[in-house]
């Protein structure tokens, strides 16, 4: 009688132990799943920035996106887009490196180093400067930028 409980309590451990593998693995592959879905709409964003792609950026800031550039000014999406069109900003080279992504639940904060070389109302930067973005999942599945950051590296 005692060693058929133990056979029992023994099975039913390795079944709770099995059942909760596989939720974490489970678990696992949703994650992997949201950190694609962001670094897809990261790259969206790195491929319209040099190109001035004013549509597909539309599609991709949030409407109330804060938007601070290097330089310390806070723009909304409306003047960062209408700097865009009135190529007031523009690329003259485009690289990122040390990009990193963090998740919080339906939250991605992207960081990174750019040394682009950015035009912007005439002058010409291509100092090294961090980079923070954060992307919100959208009750419709999609994700957006809402809050962009730029400071030079300290040297």
């Amino acid at each position: 009688m005692m060693r058929r409980r133990i056979l029992v309590i023994t099975l039913s451990a390795v079944a709770l132990l099995g059942g909760l593998g596989k939720l974490a693995a489970k678990n696992a592959a949703a994650a992997e799943d949201l950190k694609d879905e962001v670094m897809k709409v990261e790259e969206a964003r790195n491929q319209a920035l040099p190109k001035g792609d004013v549509a597909t950026l539309e599609k991709i800031y949030s409407d109330d996106l804060v938007y601070t550039n290097a330089r310390g000014e806070v723009l909304t999406k409306a003047q960062h887009l209408a700097d865009l069109k009135g190529r007031s900003l523009g690329f003259r080279s485009f690289v990122h490196s040390d990009v990193q992504l963090h998740m919080y639940g339906n939250t991605g904060i992207v960081t990174g180093i750019s040394t682009s070389a950015v035009e912007y109302k005439g002058v010409v930067s291509s100092s090294p400067r961090r980079f923070v973005n954060v992307f919100v999942k959208q009750a419709d599945g999609r994700w957006l930028c809402v809050a962009h950051v730029e400071t030079p590296v300290a040297q």
